[in-house]
């Protein structure tokens, strides 16, 4: 019994061991009981979605989820701003990182009701052990060196959900696509008066542009973000595509990458350079204060515009302030 005990205290230390060196956690026993849930009255909710594949699925939601795993930021934020961080099994976050710092000064009691913040990326193992009901994520996340497909998890009995303008799911993703994700979750999570102001803002100020720059020239606009070793270019075919042409502007480039020479041959009206943190966007600046730039149009009048990551690619909460920089950008005066 005794040589039984200590094999058991071994076992247990190794696992905790494992888990802390992969970053990870491992998540207790606990129940949906653990959270309360709202009310006790929920109507059966149905959700179009998307699976691995890209092919359009619904699902069934018969009570509120309480064992969510989030994957990425705005997704994350999202539910932060619907006041349900208390659903939210798990996420990866870097607790040292800005994006960390700027959740906690936006939403520090939701984000202190998160039970698991995990440093490093959660494992599919990881989020197996945690036996979530609903998964949250991008289309790259039910993907085999992530999660694993859809399907899988479906067949156990939990719900995923993919965001439309992720990875190319849909061909061009437009401002409707982001209403309906938010409306999803406010009806996923029975708090659709909150989803419902923030549509309502995002289309009002959506139309009030339309409708002050309905004469206007249009602008040829260029949406880039500088890497390493390329400049990555934004088509019209990404949801900033869609905020771009509602509000005016136009984007004719739709190679994935250019170079130097390409940016001054098109030589756009308007340039937004998208950054993912402080220092690159530092870099950012940097790299088109370089002289070869100064015959840029953008440049001599002063339209090179740095547009955080978060504003443009599945904004979700984040769709109104990302349509008021690229407003700002296209015109100044309004």
């Amino acid at each position: 019994m005794k040589k039984l005990l200590i094999l058991f205290v071994l076992m247990a230390g190794l696992s905790i061991f494992l888990a802390a060196r992969n970053g990870g956690e491992i998540a207790p026993e606990c129940s949906p009981q653990d959270v309360r849930e709202q009310g006790t009255l929920y109507e059966p909710v149905e959700i179009e979605t998307f699976d691995s594949a890209k092919k359009s699925v619904r699902i069934r939601f018969d009570k509120i989820p309480t064992r969510v795993l989030v994957y990425e930021v705005n997704t994350l934020e999202t539910l932060l701003a619907f006041g349900q961080g208390d659903k939210i099994l798990s996420a990866s976050l870097n607790t040292s990182g800005e994006t960390y710092a700027r959740l906690k000064k936006e939403y520090p009691e939701e984000l202190a009701k998160i039970r698991h913040i995990s440093q490093q990326e959660i494992t599919r193992e990881q989020a197996i052990a945690y036996q979530p009901d609903f998964i949250l994520g991008w289309k790259s996340t039910f993907s085999p060196r992530r999660y694993g497909r859809t399907e899988w998890w479906q067949e156990r009995g939990v719900n995923t959900y993919i965001v439309a303008t992720s990875n190319h799911v849909v061909k061009c993703g437009t401002i409707e696509d982001e209403c309906k994700f938010l409306d999803d979750m406010g009806r996923i999570f029975d708090v659709s008066e909150k989803s419902e102001a923030l549509i309502a803002a995002i289309h009002a100020e959506t139309e009030s542009v339309e409708k002050s720059v309905a004469d206007e020239k249009k602008q040829n606009v260029m949406v880039v973000e500088v890497g390493k070793s390329e400049i990555m270019n934004y088509d019209d075919g990404w949801i900033v595509g869609d905020m771009v042409r509602r509000l005016g502007g136009y984007m004719p480039v739709k190679s994935p990458s250019v170079g130097a020479e390409d940016l001054l041959a098109q030589d756009p009206d308007v340039i937004f350079v998208v950054y993912f943190n402080s220092r690159h966007r530092e870099e950012s600046e940097q790299f088109f204060q370089n002289v070869r730039f100064n015959s840029l149009q953008a440049s001599r009048n002063q339209r090179i515009y740095m547009l955080p990551f978060w504003y443009m690619y599945t904004p979700a909460v984040n769709t109104l302030d990302g349509i008021r920089a690229i407003k700002k950008g296209l015109y100044p005066e309004l």
